[in-house]
């Protein structure tokens, strides 16, 4: 059960050695808030040691709670929303606007799951490049006649159907390799998705 995974709070991540930029206490609320002074650390530095799943407390798995990830989010743009610190010095609204900026992108990947699958392969070393991996030559020809075809306005309908039923079985192939740490073949499968995906905009255009 996915209620059953340890979730990681970002707050057992908290330097040991650390002092506040304005009060020099070493006592933070988590790693971007002073205990003290309620000050935010500056997140240039802090957000370059926390992943996307680190700051929503998950683990670093393909699947997780949709309704968990969408309350932690609004708990989280709470907590770092700059009004919050309207009675600070102007510094700390520019600090919480970065951390939201952060935020926002964080959950606008977790939120997907192609995104996820692809942060979640970066995070093991993978980086998607297209050029990296020499694609099957039968396949390239298929999508180039389809996208052919879709340019001429042919056979749209039964090209989206057939194309959304390949891309539902790759993203489901992808899940599984991830979930069974088959990062390889996960990272091979995405490169032909993004074909099938750029192939399912173009149908989008002319429909």
């Amino acid at each position: 059960m996915l209620q059953s995974l340890i979730r990681f709070s970002f707050s057992k991540f908290v330097p040991s050695k650390v002092t506040c930029w304005n009060c020099k206490s070493n006592e933070f609320i988590n790693r971007f808030i002073c205990g003290q002074c309620k000050y935010l650390k500056e997140p240039s530095l802090q957000l370059q040691e926390v992943n996307y799943f680190e700051l929503f407390d998950l683990p670093i798995n393909i699947n997780l709670e949709t309704k968990y990830l969408e309350d932690k989010y609004r708990s989280l743009q709470l907590k770092f929303h700059p009004d919050r610190f309207v009675t600070m010095p102007p510094i700390n609204i520019s600090y919480s606007q970065e951390y939201s900026a952060f935020i926002n992108e964080a959950y606008s990947v977790l939120k997907n799951i192609h995104e996820r699958a692809e942060y979640i392969l970066s995070l093991k070393g993978f980086q998607i490049k297209e050029c990296s991996v020499l694609l099957d030559l039968e396949f390239m020809e298929e999508i180039l006649e389809l996208q052919s075809q879709v340019q001429r306005r042919e056979n749209i309908s039964q090209i989206n159907q057939k194309n959304n039923q390949e891309i539902e079985k790759m993203t489901k192939q992808i899940i599984s390799d991830i979930s069974n740490e088959q990062y390889e073949k996960a990272y091979e499968i995405i490169l032909y998705l993004k074909y099938r995906q750029r192939l399912r905009d173009q149908i989008l255009i002319h429909i």
